[in-house]
């Protein structure tokens, strides 16, 4: 008896040795077909040549440079044709009427916020990409394990995310401490904020009241904030006549502290949140249904989530990620978020955040509302 147990030990070990574990064996397996599709797209994207890129204005030059390079590593010589005039909601408007009209898009790719996007999803005018999971374990492997983050619920495959917008407080520390910026939304309707800072035209932030807020108690807040603004100015503008002391501090994005201290460490300006609420906007981009060049417009947006294209947008149109590894400033972000506690607000958090978006844009309701906000918003 002995002797059989010793025999059947040795025979399964030489068996173990002549064969390679399943998973080893299904992961060279799985790895083969992922190259094969994307040695497909590499060649489908041969045979297009071109590609017409709706792309985001800051960093243009940058990260269509960096992507023709990366082209160029796979082989390929592509005409890249650029839009980099900037307004996506008008462009996403230019896309659901193409798409309405059965119009063949002008653009193979382009990028919006989710909040805009979604409505172009609901007319099918975003194309899914196949054969996404494989693809990506070739593009940006980084991206596999957030996918569900960058590319959510009813997004997924179809629209990803880049890069993050969040508002900010951006502050002249010359004219106001840190301690005494105001730390809600509500507190900007108060007497002594009169006329300290300014709002910029588009209401993102003023909408995104009603993922923290009742909406009649949300429209009451922002008619105290619309009064007691300075100005109405663009963010960038705003930012720089706040430098020059106009204002104390303004409603921004927090990436303009992050741009600013880049160019000047010594320049007079700071970055807080509020508490109440943060508005996090998803910047995507994605391929338009009925796109001419399908392959070449895919290796782009799967490049962008690759740790060279997101890299490129955080240096170039300082665009942190709050999810991808490779993001420092997204990953510095969510440690000043955990730290002081804020928080985070998106329209594609969850389904019910997503009914709240749908009911803005979709509702009566909603529409009206928003049309009240936006009055509201700008003092009327």
């Amino acid at each position: 008896m002995k002797v059989r147990i010793a025999f059947s030990a040795v025979a399964v070990l030489l068996l173990s040795l002549m064969s390679p574990p399943a998973a080893m064996s299904q992961g060279k397996a799985d790895g083969a077909a992922s190259k094969k599709i994307f040695n497909q797209l590499i060649e489908g994207a041969r045979k297009e040549k071109q590609v017409y890129i709706f792309i985001m204005t800051s960093g243009s030059e940058e990260v269509a440079g960096a992507f023709k390079g990366y082209l160029r590593r796979l082989g390929l010589d592509i005409e890249l044709k650029i839009d980099a005039a900037g307004n996506s909601f008008t462009k996403i408007s230019q896309a659901i009427g193409e798409t309405k009209q059965r119009i063949v898009p002008t653009f193979d790719i382009q990028f919006g916020g989710a909040h805009e996007i979604i409505h172009l999803l609901d007319v099918n005018g975003v194309r899914q990409i196949d054969n996404l999971e494989p693809l990506l374990s070739e593009i940006a492997p980084q991206a596999l394990p957030v996918l569900n983050k960058i590319s959510p619920g009813v997004f997924k495959g179809r629209a990803f995310t880049f890069g993050h917008w969040v508002k900010a407080i951006i502050y002249n520390p010359k004219l106001i401490s840190q301690g005494d910026l105001p730390k809600t939304h509500k507190d900007l309707g108060q007497p002594r904020f009169k006329g300290a800072f300014a709002l910029p035209p588009w209401t993102s932030d003023a909408d995104a009241s009603i993922l923290a807020y009742d909406k009649d108690e949300a429209l009451e807040m922002i008619k105290g904030i619309g009064k007691n603004k300075a100005a109405t100015e663009r963010e960038e503008a705003a930012v720089n006549r706040m430098l020059l002391g106009e204002f104390k501090f303004v409603d921004a994005n927090q990436y303009y502290y992050t741009q600013y201290k880049a160019k000047d460490p010594n320049a007079p300006i700071g970055v807080e949140f509020f508490r109440d609420y943060t508005t996090v906007n998803e910047a995507m981009y994605f391929v338009r249904e009925g796109a001419r060049h399908p392959n070449v417009a895919a290796l782009f947006v799967l490049w962008t989530l690759s740790k060279e294209g997101q890299q490129i947008f955080e240096k170039s149109a300082f665009a942190p990620n709050i999810y991808l590894p490779s993001s420092e400033g997204g990953k510095e972000l969510m440690k000043t978020v955990a730290e002081k506690n804020i928080k985070l607000v998106s329209y594609v958090d969850n389904e019910e955040s997503l009914k709240k978006l749908r009911w803005l844009g979709e509702t009566n309701e909603g529409k009206e509302w928003a049309k009240a906000v936006g009055v509201a918003w700008r003092g009327r």
